[in-house]
């Protein structure tokens, strides 16, 4: 409610009061009562006003009390201020949140002025580009990052381009740097860590070669003979035969690599399995024949089968990935050798296929890396044994799409086990076998 009109009404008041208490008397005594009344309205808006400035000088501010137009006054200068405090807490607590965030991400966020130095950073620029917010605060971060490319990217001022580099704290890991321009001629830096995505496009580069590398040597071949046999119009036909079973295994090998490739793309192009109901001991009897058949009489195979589980799972897929154990532990190991299938139930939980054979054997170092695309211990040995460097990994595709993994045992020189673990909730239980 506005008190304009109460210092008007208090001024004429004062006015008819003297008229008042004067009538009759002299004009002068009216008004020397009259000032006297201004006299003491004037102190006491003096004093009101001395208040607001006590006030609004006061860090603490308590709350201050009037009549009239004062006390309308200092309500709404309170109720201003109050609003004002909650603007400015919501403000600093979004603030806070922000900073919070920012200092959560994953990517380092460097902050700097119009001359480079760094006024703010997250925890992830700590790590990533090795900066300290209790030490580097005001520092010029070209002091602090010496790359010559670094140096030469930010005086550039090219805030499309991003620089790719690796981390000052780490070596192993590879930097994604970006510059984003912010207010008053402030600058972002944001550091991304790419490792992964560096690690993945290697491997896209290294697939493409190893896939180049593998048709063309049998492509190469094929052509050869062709071209002889262009140059040979009046030739035997003997002299054409007794090239015909190297091509044709040079065709193999093109359909072979061909169709592991086909199936690592099904794989991962289908987000899930189909399950169904898989009689593992059927399919381990099935392996173990085939196993026979691809020996040739040249290793001992054993079949032990100390349980009647049965999966939940897709039955080609499983067959596919356990082939590919059997044939491996067939061509790998030398004539005279020993080859056992099991199929039993886990001691930590679930089930376990398992092959073992008395190979060669693989060093520690390679094991890691066994079901990487085209890795290969001994690429002459497995060329020629006809394998096509997919074999272990689509083993690890198809383990992964039924919650199971591969655990490699190999001793050099006696020869290695390789066991497909499945979790509980994929085992149907059965009777174990005596």
């Amino acid at each position: 409610m506005s008190f304009w009109w109460r210092p008007l009404f208090f001024v004429l008041g004062i006015g008819l009061a003297a008229l008042i208490a004067t009538a009759g008397k002299s004009v002068g005594s009216g008004w020397m009562l009259f000032a006297a009344g201004l006299v003491i309205y004037l102190i006491y808006h003096l004093r009101q006003l001395s208040r607001l400035s006590a006030w609004l000088d006061s860090n603490d501010r308590p709350p201050l009390s009037g009549d009239g137009v004062w006390g309308d006054a200092f309500y709404r200068l309170e109720k201003l201020l109050r609003e004002r405090r909650g603007l400015q807490r919501k403000t600093a607590a979004d603030l806070e949140q922000m900073l919070e965030a920012t200092r959560s991400l994953p990517d380092g966020v460097v902050i700097l002025d119009q001359e480079n130095r760094i006024v703010w950073l997250n925890d992830a620029a700590q790590r990533l580009l090795g900066l300290s917010s209790k030490r580097d605060l005001g520092q010029f971060v070209l002091y602090l990052l010496r790359n010559s490319r670094f140096v030469e990217w930010l005086m550039s001022e090219d805030l499309a381009r991003t620089l790719t580099l690796e981390s000052p704290t780490a070596r192993e890991h590879t930097l994604s740097l970006q510059i984003v321009p912010l207010p008053r001629r402030q600058k972002m830096l944001v550091a991304r860590d790419i490792t992964e995505l560096a690690r993945v496009e290697a491997m896209r580069r290294d697939f493409v070669a190893n896939v180049s590398h593998e048709l063309r040597t049998p492509i190469t071949v094929i052509l050869g003979f062709l071209e002889a046999f262009e140059d040979m119009p009046d030739a035997h036909p003997g002299e054409f035969r007794k090239h015909i079973p190297l091509m044709r295994e040079q065709s193999d090998r093109i359909r072979r690599l061909v169709d592991d490739l086909l199936a690592l793309a099904k794989l991962e192009s289908e987000p899930e399995t189909r399950d169904e109901t898989v009689d593992m001991p059927a399919l381990a009897r099935r392996l173990a024949d085939e196993a026979e058949t691809l020996s040739q009489g040249r290793h001992q195979i054993k079949l032990d089968l100390d349980c009647q589980a049965r999966l939940i799972g897709n039955s080609q897929e499983l067959y596919s990935a356990l082939a590919n154990l059997v044939t491996n532990a067939v061509r790998y190991t030398p004539a005279g050798g020993r080859i056992g299938i099991r199929w039993n139930m886990s001691e930590y939980g679930g089930a376990s296929f398992s092959v073992t054979d008395t190979g060669e054997g693989i060093e520690a170092q390679h094991i890691p890396r066994l079901t990487e695309r085209f890795y290969r211990v001994d690429r002459g040995r497995s060329r020629a044994t006809g394998g096509t460097g997919l074999g272990l990994a689509i083993v690890k595709h198809v383990l992964q799409r039924h919650q199971a993994r591969l655990k490699v045992d190999s001793t050099v020189g006696k020869g290695s086990t390789f066991t497909a673990l499945f979790p509980n909730e994929r085992v149907i239980p059965a009777e174990t076998v005596a």
